[in-house]
């Protein structure tokens, strides 16, 4: 990982800001495919890494979390994305997103992590407007809970723990996400 130091001597005020769009990329390394999503900090988005496809791997996506313009200005949004990369990588366990790897290009700074497809839990509770069967409800629950003792363990709660911050991809595996706050 990087310091935040050799991070903020890093983001050169003199290069223009780029934006970022589907087809363009970063590091010459990471292809943005799609874009996942919006937050308060920035945009999450599915990337071809071309490193993986030169090493023949058969997944060759990752996630892309970037920091948004306004955060990037700010010493301490960087400090965060380092803090949450570097607690996520301590938190290897099954139902905790994989995260790779904290970097920047020109002025973006980003976070790289596993792609996952399926879907965050908020969006499958809605398709249960009476409620889940407990049958399909306790696995979800048991997993979320294992992902929190673990991360307990390591003395790391998640502060902003919610529906939209736990996955179910398509296998039904649940993987609990951003750990920013914690």
């Amino acid at each position: 990982l990087m310091d935040t130091e050799s991070l903020l001597q890093g983001l050169n005020e003199s290069q223009p800001y780029r934006e970022l769009t589907v087809g363009g990329t970063l590091k010459n390394r990471f292809v943005l495919e799609q874009l996942l999503g919006v937050g308060g900090m920035g945009m999450v988005f599915k990337a071809t890494d071309l490193r993986k496809i030169e090493a023949q791997d058969k997944d060759p996506y990752v996630a892309l979390k970037v920091l948004n313009q306004d955060f990037q200005a700010n010493p301490m949004a960087l400090v965060s994305l380092q803090r949450e990369t570097k607690r996520a990588q301590t938190l290897s366990h099954p139902n905790i997103i994989k995260v790779f790897d904290f970097d920047r290009d020109g002025g973006h700074v980003f976070m790289s992590m596993e792609y996952l497809q399926g879907k965050p839990l908020n969006h499958l509770i809605k398709e249960y407007p009476d409620g889940m069967p407990f049958k399909q409800a306790w696995p979800i629950i048991h997993d979320m809970a294992d992902a929190l003792r673990h991360a307990h363990k390591k003395n790391i709660v998640h502060s902003d723990f919610k529906p939209g911050n736990v996955f179910i991809d398509n296998d039904e595996e649940v993987r609990v996400l951003d750990f920013g706050i914690a």
